[in-house]
């Protein structure tokens, strides 16, 4: 295999199974995260440590960025000893975290000018954990940066989609979110209605597995029940107020490349106006045990 060496910055949840992967495939991972604990966890897997984003990019061939939005992506990139110091002609920049795909496309063409190959990846799966080598990756971006880093793809992905140009691989990611939200609200309604018809929810959950209603959401919640997970409550907001209605970014995302791309999207609409812990009240009362 030809040497590539990988750095990664944000070893969360998500970036800490996919940075093992590239480890266990034998190419070596330098990484960097705010999260010393986290960082110390990698170096005992046998990763190197950073002390800066920009000496990250000095000491690799391509940066994995998978931190939580484009405000840390921008502190990644171009914060103080960030990425942009760092990076040199032929550098290869990778965008992992859920950010759209006009953020990339934009970046892509500011690396054109200095000279680095910018690359995104949607990443997803469908395993109830973060397993490594399991994770669905859909790559965009030019073929030869691709190609270059494609064993530290392998390593991390069970299923790798060529999705065409910059910013096609989070458009992908975009779209699979958008059905995995839309269709999890209707499981959570249709649990709502069995609760309160005197069903039990494991049983529902387990007839919807061997049915017609099997899915990726319905699957993952028999799951958590099955680990004795709960859904946290929100702690209450200290003027006594009902809590906020929760707001996910990637469906935040979703519905600004809709607006952008001219899409009609009036289920999503209907969705995002459901406050489920008020109109699926018994669902989430046995969520919350």
């Amino acid at each position: 295999m030809d040497s590539l060496k990988i750095g990664f910055v944000g070893v969360g949840d998500i970036g800490t199974p996919m940075a093992k992967s590239i480890l266990k495939a034998g190419i070596p991972v330098m990484v960097y995260d705010l999260n010393k604990e986290a960082v110390e966890r990698m170096v005992a897997e046998g990763a190197t440590e950073a002390n800066s984003c920009r000496e990250l990019a000095e000491n690799s061939d391509a940066v994995i960025s998978m931190v939580r939005d484009i405000p840390q992506t921008e502190e990644v990139v171009f914060g103080k000893d960030g990425l942009w110091e760092g990076v040199k002609e032929g550098s290869i920049v990778i965008l992992s975290s859920t950010i759209g795909p006009y953020y990339p496309r934009e970046l892509y063409a500011k690396g054109k000018e200095k000279g680095v190959k910018v690359i995104d990846i949607g990443v997803t799966k469908n395993l109830p954990t973060n397993e490594i080598g399991q994770f669905t990756l859909m790559v965009s971006g030019d073929d030869d940066a691709i190609d270059r880093c494609w064993p530290a793809f392998e390593a991390m992905g069970r299923k790798i989609f060529r999705a065409g140009a910059i910013g096609n691989g989070q458009a992908y990611k975009l779209v699979n979110n958008m059905a995995a939200f839309n269709i999890g609200t209707v499981v959570h309604e249709c649990l709502n209605v069995g609760l309160k018809a005197g069903l039990d929810m494991k049983m529902m959950l387990e007839v919807m597995r061997e049915g017609t209603g099997d899915n990726w959401m319905a699957r993952s919640i028999s799951n958590r029940l099955a680990s004795g997970m709960r859904m946290p409550s929100p702690p209450p907001p200290p003027d006594g107020s009902p809590p906020p209605k929760f707001v996910n970014k990637d469906l935040v995302l979703a519905r600004e490349m809709a607006e952008k791309e001219g899409a009609s999207i009036p289920v999503a609409k209907c969705m995002d106006e459901v406050d489920e812990s008020v109109e699926y009240d018994s669902y989430t009362k046995a969520m919350r045990g």
